[in-house]
């Protein structure tokens, strides 16, 4: 139920809801900007990982095309780091993917903590427009109160 205004300095009821509701929207903007951090990490360290597999490759390549090969065992140990790069990497573009879901996750939270805050500052706004409108009215109401007292003593 709705409390009743009355006319004086215009007092929100649920003030101390907006302003939970600020805390917690900006607790989740940390949040989100945190995930989002997280989430470039991992991102720039899968990209340097590709970086890096695709400049060893660059140079098992050389030493295969540069002809004979004098030393097999060298190109076989490139051969099995390639294969562990390549590990590192699906394992990497995996916790990109994690990142990904918690920052989507994150973005929702976010997302709903702005719509709270929002419809309770839609509410004080509708609540601010009423009491002006009320306050309108007493203050029509006094004039017309006024005026009438006027007319009366002058007949």
């Amino acid at each position: 139920m709705a409390k009743e205004m009355k006319p004086g300095k215009f007092k929100y009821t649920l003030e101390t809801v907006l302003k939970v509701k600020n805390i917690r929207e900006r607790k989740e903007k940390e949040k989100f900007a945190e995930k989002q951090r997280d989430y470039l990490t991992e991102k720039q360290m899968e990209e340097r990982m590709e970086q890096e597999k695709k400049s060893k490759e660059g140079e098992l390549k050389n030493i295969i095309h540069k002809g004979p090969i004098s030393e097999f065992e060298k190109v076989m140990r490139r051969h099995a780091h390639l294969g562990v790069l390549k590990k590192g990497i699906d394992d990497q573009i995996e916790k990109v993917i994690d990142a990904s879901k918690k920052l989507e996750e994150q973005r929702t939270n976010l997302v709903e903590s702005m719509k709270e805050r929002k419809i309770i500052e839609k509410n004080k706004e509708h609540q601010l427009g009423a009491y002006k409108e009320m306050m309108k009215q007493l203050e029509i109401n006094f004039l017309d109160e006024i005026a009438t007292t006027r007319f009366k003593k002058k007949f």
